[in-house]
C-alpha cells in the first residue's frame, strides 16, 4: 500500500493529513473517548507512506506511535497479552512490530 516514489506535494499531504489524525487521537485520549483500531490503522498507513520515503514523522504523529509502542510494551511487562482482549489490541501489536522494526532518518 505504500508508495516509494511519491512526489513531494503527495508526501506532504500525507504527512498534514497523518498529523492530523494524530491531534484528534491526542483530544479523544485527553476526553477519555475511545480510539477507533480503523484510526490505528490509518496513522500507520499514513507514517510507512512517510517512512518509506525518508520522510521525518511529524511530531505529534511520533508521539502517538511511541506512546502506544511504550504502552503495549508495559502491558506485556506486566504479563498482559496484547493479543486478546479489546478488539483494537491486534493493531497494537502490529505498530509495536512496525515500530520495532523502523529506522528513523
Amino acid at each position: 500500500m505504500t508508495d516509494t516514489n511519491a512526489p513531494p506535494d503527495k508526501l506532504t499531504e500525507v504527512a498534514g493529513l497523518a498529523t492530523a489524525l494524530a491531534d484528534r487521537m491526542l483530544d479523544q485520549h485527553v476526553e477519555g473517548t475511545t480510539i477507533q483500531p480503523k484510526q490505528f490503522h490509518m496513522l500507520v498507513k499514513a507514517t510507512r507512506m512517510l517512512q518509506d520515503n525518508g520522510v521525518a514523522w511529524p511530531p505529534s504523529v511520533e508521539l502517538v506511535l511511541m506512546q502506544i509502542a511504550k504502552r503495549a510494551e508495559q502491558a506485556e511487562g506486566f504479563g498482559g497479552s496484547t493479543e486478546s482482549g479489546s478488539s483494537g489490541a491486534g493493531v497494537v501489536v502490529h505498530m509495536t512490530q512496525f515500530l520495532g522494526d523502523v529506522k528513523r532518518p
